[in-house]
């Protein structure tokens, strides 16, 4: 994990890579909701909602999409097994771990920093722990899992790394947080 440097008010790190697998299922398919519920063990979350359990989350992004993240190398295997008995139903499972990259944004300000870029509400009364949020920043789509309010982890496509970065240190510099 590599902090991002400079005079901010917030601790900004590029995780890399998370293992992470789209999936997309049926509600209707049983068998595919009961791989992901026995193999996992987690039931699936609520609109922009994320459930986590035994080092993995799993993310809502719409009604029959969501994303399987793990944080945890030794997951791997489980998470290729996972995919093999998904992808023999109607379900589906890719890996997506190489498309995008994360980062880790700490500190009781984090908030206040992609509330300077997202078009989104997120205030503490719109925005909980676990919230799972798919929106923009600026012209760039970003995925935000917020872990506690303080610790929100950030994700775009790996091709969006030196414009998220320089963005960063743009807008985390001490002397420009948004007070509410």
């Amino acid at each position: 994990m590599d902090k991002i440097e400079g005079d901010t008010f917030v601790d900004i790190y590029l995780i890399g890579s998370l293992n992470s697998l789209n999936i997309r299922v049926d509600h209707r398919d049983k068998k595919s909701i009961n791989i992901i519920q026995k193999k996992i063990g987690i039931k699936l979350p609520s609109a922009q909602k994320a459930i986590e359990r035994n080092s993995l989350t799993l993310c809502w992004v719409s009604n029959d999409e969501y994303l399987l993240l793990s944080e945890k190398k030794e997951d791997e295997s489980l998470l290729n097994e996972f995919k093999k008995e998904m992808n023999l139903t109607t379900g589906v499972a890719e890996n997506t771990t190489d498309l995008r990259v994360w980062f880790l944004i700490k500190g009781d300000r984090a908030q206040d920093l992609l509330r300077k870029g997202v078009p989104i509400d997120l205030s503490e009364q719109k925005v909980s722990e676990r919230n799972f949020l798919r929106t923009r920043l600026g012209e760039i789509q970003i995925n935000i899992l917020f872990k506690p309010l303080n610790e929100i982890l950030v994700s775009v496509l790996r091709s969006q790394k030196d414009y998220m970065i320089e963005w960063f240190e743009i807008c985390a510099k001490r002397g420009t947080e948004i007070n509410f």
